[in-house]
Parts: structure tokens; sequence; C-alpha cells
């Protein structure tokens, strides 16, 4: 572990094992206390976020939409076999 500084533009130096302009995420644990990740490139990771909704409304004319992304999504899979 090393102790450092943060420079004039909050930039931190990270150690030499990690490459230069390599992608990472931060994450803030508590008020003093970040966790930085490395991003592997052999991990294909995606993060999405969603806002809480405790219940979707009912729409006739959506759930048809919704169906046809569903029939589009499985229709390369291959059968469910028990």
């Amino acid at each position: 572990m090393n102790a450092t500084l943060t420079d004039d533009r909050r930039r931190l130096v990270m150690p030499p094992e990690l490459p230069a302009r390599s992608a990472v995420t931060v994450q803030q644990i508590d008020e003093d206390t970040w966790l930085v990740k490395r991003q592997r490139a052999d991990k294909k990771f995606i993060m999405v976020l969603f806002p809480d909704v405790p219940r979707l409304p009912d729409d006739p004319e959506w759930e048809k939409v919704e169906a046809a992304f569903t029939q589009h999504a499985i229709k390369n899979l291959a059968p469910f076999e028990e």
C-alpha cells in the first residue's frame, strides 16, 4: 500500500502494475473510502442502472411491443430440453 496526495486536478498516481490509460471504476464506500477496480479487457460487462419503479402501468399496446422484442430475442435460441 502506498500513501500519496492527489494533484491539483484530483489525479492519483497508481502502482506501476496498472498500465497507463487502464479502464477503472471508482466506487465510494463511505465518506472517506473509495474502491478503485481495474476493468479487465477479457470481461465484457455493461452496467445499466434503472430507477426504482414499484409497478409498471398496464398498457396493451406496449405489451405488444414487448412481445415482439421477446420473439426477436429468442428466435435463435435452441429449444429447452429436459
